[in-house]
């Protein structure tokens, strides 16, 4: 017993040495710190009201360059023209990496009062790259990202305040510092399986979230910064259940019927349940691996569109109303369309290896402006760089 008392004394030190900031206190109840006027929610998967007063929210997300081909033919078909029961129209949350986007295509969905949020403008396929990456890499990535969006695609930066990281690869407190530093709002990196559906929270105590196989969880106290948690999807596969974080992973196929009805049965789940908010992830590559998928989807849409205590909303509704949780009876959705400039340029540019990329992006005079080069970690604006 002393043997393993002293390694596991050990092992906290460990943890403590290689952390800089306070270490997260456990958020046991009552805790007459943690209050929702200061910005403050424990981790739980209790309704922060009454259950059955509790709106059932669904957000669809994104994680992809917006190509014109994937704008024209995929996601404006199955989202445009859809509302909610207050009657306002259907929102959702892109998170936007920078190679292949088309930011002509991000500012009309911005435009048609969908979220825009950043996935890091390398989008680095490597797991070491994330794994290590320091602060300051981090902060290029993603505040580098939404300087991008914002230039190239006319849209505020005080709008983008949503991120989420490639591969749902979080490095645990390095990561939310650098989104602090960078001064985004919440995080939707962080997956739970689907036994632990958890209401979205903040930082300033120890999460209780399970910290999954191959992610660096946070452990240290991030005063304010949310999380909006990724409910697993389950699917039925040799006689047993298996988790999955997105629809690519899942593998549903059949029907166009079936496969609704599998997500149906998912949405049925957390509504009979606790009503914790639902984050669907829906890659693309989804509709072209599985037959029927994209009829499937449009009459999972068609069903949820006739429930009256469903809401098709952006990530950042979900944290609005964690902040502010009103019941069924009161929440309105509210998606606003701003006016906002965008004359379509596309520009040929070169990287700094000299590779050409082409680049559209919207002007707002209506001029043919290009940036010098193609915009990059440590460039987002795409300035010729001086030596000193």
């Amino acid at each position: 017993m002393k043997v393993v008392l002293v390694c596991l004394v050990g092992v906290f030190a460990t943890l403590v040495a290689f952390t800089s900031g306070e270490l997260a206190q456990i958020c046991l109840p009552p805790v007459p710190f943690c209050l929702l006027e200061n910005n403050c929610v424990c981790t739980s998967k209790k309704s922060p009201i009454p259950t059955e007063e509790t709106p059932q929210l669904i957000s669809l997300t994104f994680s992809e360059s917006v190509t014109d081909d994937l704008y024209t033919n995929l996601w404006a078909p199955l989202l445009l023209g859809r509302t909610n029961p207050d009657g306002a129209p259907i929102s959702a949350t892109f998170f936007v990496p920078h190679e292949y986007t088309d930011y002509r295509r991000v500012h009309d969905l911005y435009a048609n009062g969908f979220e825009i949020g950043v996935n890091s403008i390398t989008s680095n396929y490597s797991e070491l790259y994330w794994a290590t990456a320091s602060v300051d890499t981090l902060v290029q990535e993603f505040d580098g990202q939404r300087t991008i969006i914002s230039h190239f695609a006319t849209i505020p930066g005080e709008d983008i305040v949503g991120v989420r990281t490639p591969q749902l690869q979080l490095q645990g407190d390095v990561s939310i510092d650098a989104f602090v530093a960078a001064g985004f709002e919440y995080d939707s990196s962080w997956s739970s399986t689907s036994l632990d559906p958890y209401f979205p929270y903040t930082l300033d105590y120890l999460s209780h979230q399970e910290c999954r196989l191959g992610t660096t969880c946070p452990i240290q106290s991030h005063p304010g910064f949310w999380v909006a948690p990724i409910i697993d999807r389950r699917r039925y596969t040799d006689r047993s259940w298996v988790d999955c974080n997105n629809l690519s992973t899942c593998y549903v196929n059949g029907t166009s019927d079936e496969i609704a009805e599998w997500l149906l049965r998912g949405i049925e789940q957390e509504r009979s349940g606790n009503r914790a908010p639902i984050t669907l992830i829906v890659p693309s590559d989804w509709f072209r691996m599985i037959y029927n998928s994209y009829l499937g989807f449009a009459k999972f849409l068609d069903t949820v569109g006739t429930m009256d205590d469903v809401f098709l909303v952006n990530l950042k509704q979900v944290v609005d109303w964690a902040k502010n949780p009103v019941p069924l009876s009161e929440f309105k959705t509210a998606v606003t369309t701003p006016e906002t400039e965008c004359h379509r340029n596309t520009c040929k540019l070169r990287t700094a290896a000299g590779e050409v990329r082409y680049l559209t992006l919207c002007v707002r005079d209506g001029g043919g402006y290009c940036p010098d080069v193609y915009p990059w970690l440590g460039n987002p604006l795409g300035e010729i760089q001086k030596e000193a």
